[in-house]
């Protein structure tokens, strides 16, 4: 993935970035991607199993995770429908 001093960029459109220090976060000390991050890139093209994922980790989303997700896909996937759901 892109990145410079303070910011990650996702790679399929550099438009979408994040401070690196909101990209992840720890599970029983095991880190991981930030589920929000993890769904934009599940977005390209969605298998049954994404589906399930999104209708999972959704619900569990912040409202400024949500809202990140939200102008993520409408700026790299106008029209996606997860847009709505969200």
């Amino acid at each position: 993935n892109e990145s410079d001093a303070d910011d990650w960029r996702f790679r399929r459109d550099l438009r979408v970035s994040r401070p690196l220090s909101e990209m992840g976060l720890s599970v029983a000390g095991v880190p991981v991607l930030a589920p929000d991050i993890v769904l934009l890139y599940k977005a390209k093209a969605p298998r049954p199993r994404d589906e399930k994922d999104f209708r999972n980790a959704s619900k569990r989303l912040s409202p400024e995770q949500r809202r990140w997700l939200r102008a993520a896909l409408d700026t790299v996937y106008p029209g996606h429908p997860w847009i709505g759901a969200l």
